[in-house]
Parts: structure tokens; sequence; C-alpha cells
């Protein structure tokens, strides 16, 4: 045998040995920490045999003469068997008790994780597979109590659950066995009832004629007494002593009465009931063929008797009796409406005080039906006739406090203008009114101011002074001059005198502002001043001499026909009226009424 043959022998065997007796000593000692949970021990002893096999490898390589990567050949196999073994040595080495926290076993596996890291770093015979190993051994070590309590705790539950599952489909069948004991039992007692109804019935099948003819006596001879009693029985209802008629029965007497306030409601227009058991009285009668009342006969006994005597309340003024009402609080909701017709208070007005002149008072009375006033009538003989012909029975006096604004005049304050004609006035700056707050005293009688006594005013604003330019030039001849000026101070020509849009533009259009002062071209007599047609508001003077000018669109004419007008008067307002795109005076020239061209005259 060759020496390379003698050492794969002694390779194999010393593999397998290794192998097995490592595989026997790591189940061995599991077992042991089993049983004994002694970690420090089994540590020690570990520790002791692991160097016991590690000086025997070392004096089997050392006979050998050979180092131990090559006694090992290709060594991947021997490099696995010792990383497991030295993987199951230190999961050993390191066991913890259960009892470690799953934080501190968590940081722990950090370390280690980082620990065996640097440890396999740099180092080639490190495979994947190795590094896998190395670091499930780690995880293992840390967390393996954690996942096993885990475990156990999801085992405790599903038995928990299964054993639930299994008392609840007990009680099923307890409630079922239950149902069915019920169903049976109930179903025997309806049996038996059946059974006994079947009894009757063959029982009753025969003796039927003789119980059909016995029942049919009982009901005749029944029948009999009923209509014998209700026909020979009546009773008669007397009101406060006095007989009004015969019923059939009290109730019927009642049901009537019952009904009799919507019956008197509707024929008096008051809300009127009677109390039964004051006013009625009963007399039961007996004998045959009496004549009974049917329930309209009844109703309308009562509801048209004379002497009806009723609860009502009056209104008294001054301790006299005025009107009589069916109820206390259709009285005073017809006091409290006068009330507030009276002395309903004006915007921004506070109602301080409201009394009667007279004494008013509301008393409970019994009355004839007839003598129950109608809500309306009442109303109107307490106040009076409102044309002045009769005087109110009843006199309210309120007193308001009244808030209220009052405008202020202003003045007109005037300046002399030499370029204004006499007469003539111009405003520069506006005035306006001011505002006093006034707080008054009111007093009203039947809702009639009858004094009004100011308590307080309170100025809010000054008014301003209108200041307006009074003309003090001469006013020339109002005949023509034969010179004509422009009819605006200040304008702009928007279209000229001729031919547009097919027909002749018979005069100038000057555009202004709205409501720009229209003056007269020249003195003369006003012809016309209204509406015409296209021109809207129109404006014609004559001048003398077959002249006229025409000021149209105007917004609003100041001159009247037959009125002399001097040159530089203001006679309109520019506006937009008529056939207008804007505001602006159509301004004409005209001789011997033939349009010309103003142009040429101004």
């Amino acid at each position: 045998m060759t020496d390379k043959s003698a050492d794969n022998i002694n390779k194999n065997i010393d593999q397998e040995g290794v192998r097995k007796e490592l595989d026997e000593l790591v189940q061995s000692k599991l077992q042991q920490l089993d049983e004994k949970l002694d970690a420090q021990a089994f540590e020690e002893e570990f520790r002791e045999k692991a160097q016991e096999l590690e000086k025997e490898k070392e004096a089997h390589y050392q006979r050998k003469g050979k180092r131990r990567s090559e006694a090992s050949g290709s060594d991947s196999e021997h490099r696995r068997v010792y990383a497991a073994a030295s993987a199951a040595a230190r999961k050993l080495a390191s066991y913890r008790p259960v009892g470690e926290g799953f934080l501190h076993r968590t940081w722990r596996l950090g370390k280690q994780l980082k620990a065996k890291r640097r440890e396999m770093q740099g180092k080639d015979w490190y495979t994947e597979e190795r590094r896998q190993a190395e670091y499930a051994a780690c995880v293992d070590d840390c967390w393996g109590p954690v996942v096993d309590g885990w475990d156990g705790l999801w085992n405790t539950a599903w038995n928990f659950v299964c054993r639930l599952g299994e008392d609840l489909w007990d009680l099923i069948l307890i409630v079922a066995d239950a149902v069915i004991a019920a169903v049976y039992y109930l179903g025997s007692f309806f049996y038996y009832i059946w059974d006994r109804l079947w009894d009757v019935r063959y029982w009753i099948e025969q003796r039927k004629h003789n119980i059909f003819a016995a029942f049919a006596v009982l009901v005749v001879v029944i029948a009999a007494s009923v209509v014998l009693i209700q026909s020979s029985t009546a009773y008669e209802y007397s009101y406060h002593g006095k007989l009004l008629g015969t019923a059939r029965s009290v109730d019927d007497v009642y049901r009537t009465i019952d009904v009799l306030g919507d019956k008197l409601s509707k024929a008096t227009g008051a809300n009127v009931s009677l109390d039964v058991e004051r006013d009625m009285t009963f007399n039961k009668v007996v004998g045959f063929n009496l004549d009974v009342d049917t329930d309209e006969d009844i109703l309308n006994t009562i509801t048209y008797m004379k002497d009806l005597q009723v609860e009502a309340y009056v209104i008294c003024v001054d301790d006299e009796e005025t009107v009589t009402l069916e109820s206390e609080s259709v009285a005073k909701e017809l006091l409290s409406e006068i009330q507030n017709e009276y002395a309903a208070a004006s915007t921004g007005a506070v109602i301080d005080e409201v009394s009667y002149d007279q004494k008013v008072e509301i008393r409970p009375s019994y009355c004839l039906l007839g003598d129950i006033w109608n809500r309306s009538d009442a109303k109107k003989v307490l106040q009076g006739n409102k044309e002045g012909t009769d005087e109110p029975l009843i006199t309210i006096r309120s007193t308001e406090t009244a808030t209220y604004t009052e405008a202020v005049a202003y003045d007109v304050q005037y300046i002399d203008n030499a370029s204004l004609y006499e007469g003539e006035t111009e405003i520069k700056s506006q005035g306006s009114e001011g505002t006093d707050l006034i707080v008054a005293t009111v007093e009203r009688v039947n809702g009639q101011e009858v004094s009004r006594t100011v308590v307080s005013t309170t100025r809010i604003t000054e008014p301003v002074a209108e200041v307006q330019y009074r003309g003090t030039k001469p006013i020339p001849a109002t005949q023509g001059t034969g010179a004509f000026q422009y009819p605006l101070a200040s304008y702009t020509i928007s279209s000229y005198f001729g031919m547009r849009w097919g027909t002749l533009h018979t005069g100038v259009d000057l555009a202004a502002p709205m409501g720009s002062k229209i003056y007269a071209s020249d003195g003369g007599t006003v012809t016309f001043a209204g509406w015409k047609g296209s021109y809207g508001y129109l404006v014609i003077i004559s001048h003398g001499g077959l002249f006229e000018t025409y000021y149209a669109h105007c917004s609003k004419i100041l001159v009247s026909v037959g009125e002399n007008v001097y040159q530089g008067q203001n006679i309109a307002l520019v506006g937009s009226t008529g056939y207008s795109t804007g505001p602006h005076c159509h301004f004409e020239v005209r001789y011997n009424g033939t349009p010309n061209n103003p142009l040429n005259y101004l």
C-alpha cells in the first residue's frame, strides 16, 4: 500500500471519527442541558472535552509528520465539520437562562453578530455556507428561547380555542336536545287537544239537531226580551226642571250634548258648552208606543231653546257691564288686541306705560245663550264707531319714548359775480343738511298723539352752507343781435352739418358731459319748449329777421314758450333724449325755415 493510500484511509478515519464523536457529544450535552439547566458546569465539561479532542488531533497530525492543511486533502470537508463543531460549542458555551429580556437578547445578538463578522473578516476558508451557519448560530443563541416562548403561547391559545369549540359544540347539542324534547312534548299536547276536539265534534254531530233547536230558542228569547225592554223603556230629560222631551236612553242625550258646542258655535258665533250633571235631569218611564225623540230632535230642542243658560264672562267698564263673551280667555285676548292697536309704537319708539282711563274688569256671569256677543261686534262697541258717531267705551292711554333723527337746514351764502347776468345763480359748492338725534316722550290716547315733549337733542352732523355765485351783469336786450355764439362753454364737435348715412344732418352735434349748461346763442323769444320726436326735449328760439335756433336732446328745459331770453341765458341742460347715442347738444341755425350750416354763423 502506498503512502497516498494510507493517508486517504487515515483521513477518512479521522473525519468519520471526529464527526461521530462530535455529534454524540453535542446530543449528550444538549440532553444534559435540558435536564439540569446548569450552563456553567456544562460549559466547563465541554471545554475540557474539546481540549482533549484538539490534543488528540494535534498528536495524530504530528505522528503523520504533515501539516493539518495537507493532511486534510482539499480541506473543505474538514473545515465544514470543524465549523459545525465550533458553532455548537459556542452555542452551548454562550447559553443564557430563559429569563433574559427581549431587549437584552437583541442587544447581545448585535454584539455577537458584530464580533462574528470581525472574526471572519479576511479569512478565506469561511465559505458562504459556513458564514450563514455562524450567523444562524448567533440568532438561535439569542432569540431561540423567545421564539420557543411564542410557540408555547401559540400552542396554548390554539388548545384553548379548540377546547372552547368543543365546549360550544357540546352546548349546541344540549340545546338541540332540549328543543327536540320541547317540540315532542308540545306536539303530544296538541295531539291530545286535537283528539279531544274530534271527540267533541263526534258528540255534537250526533246531537246537532237538538243543539241547534235549543240555541235558536235561546236567541229568540233573548232578542225578544231586549226588544221588549228597549221599546217599553225611555227617559224624560229636563233642563232646570223644564221638560224638554223623551229620549230612548240617557246616553243619547249625553252624546248629543257633547257635540252641542259645535252646533251652538255655528248658530251664535260663540264657543258654548253645557254642564250635563248640573243643568240636566232624567226620569225613567216605562210604557208602550212611547214618543221618543231622535238625536237630531234632541239637538234642535236644546240648541234653539230660548232660555238656555250658559256660563260666560262680561267686560265691565267703571262697574258697568258692556259686552258678554263666551270665556275669560276670549275676553282677555280682545282687550289685549285693542291695547296693541292703540299703543302700537312707531319705529324707534319704546312703550313705557299703557293704562286705561276707566276701571276695566272681567267678571264671570250666567246668561242666556242669545246674550253672548260676537267677538267682532264686541270690539266695535268697545272701540266706538270709527267714523266718530259713537264714543269708545274704553280709553287707552300710552306713553312711549321715541328716538328719531331730524334734518337741520343749511344756509345759502352768495358771492357776487360780474360774469353772470342779474337774477342768475351758479352753485360754487353744494350745501348739505345736518342731523340731530331727538329723544322725546310721546303721549297717545287711543292711538292718537296728544303731546310730545323733547327730552334731549344731540347734534350728530353739522349743516354745511351752500355757496352760490349771484350775477351782477346787466341783462342784455332780449332781441336778436344777428351775431350767434356757441351754446356751450366747453364742447367737442362730434358730427358736422351735411349728408350723413344717406340723409341730411341739419345741424352740428356738440358733445359735452351730461347736465352741462346750454346757453341761448342769441337773444329772442322761445317758440317751442318740450318733447319733439327724434329731437327728444327741444328748445326753439326765434331771433327775428327769419332766424331761428334749435337746441335738441336736452335732459331738462329751463324756459317756457313765450319767454324772452337774452344772449347767453341758461335755457336747458345737456342730455341724450330722443334719437341719440350719447350726451350732446344738437344745434341748428335756420333761416326762413331752411337749415344752414351753423359754423357759418358762429
